[in-house]
């Protein structure tokens, strides 16, 4: 039998929650701008080795 929830949250849990998801997403949408900068910035760098011959 499934636990039902005895209590129900108050206001403040219920925006620390939507905060907290909030700053998840927020972290997460960061972590994938950086990592497309990232890759980009590599990928030139790996285009300009390839240019002068200085990959192997």
């Amino acid at each position: 039998m499934p636990y039902i929830l005895q209590t129900v949250p108050t206001d403040s849990q219920i925006l620390f929650g939507l905060l907290g998801i909030a700053l998840l997403l927020l972290v997460i949408w960061f972590f994938s701008d950086w990592m497309k900068r990232y890759a980009e910035k590599k990928e030139k760098e790996l285009e300009e080795l390839e240019e002068t011959g200085e990959l192997y």
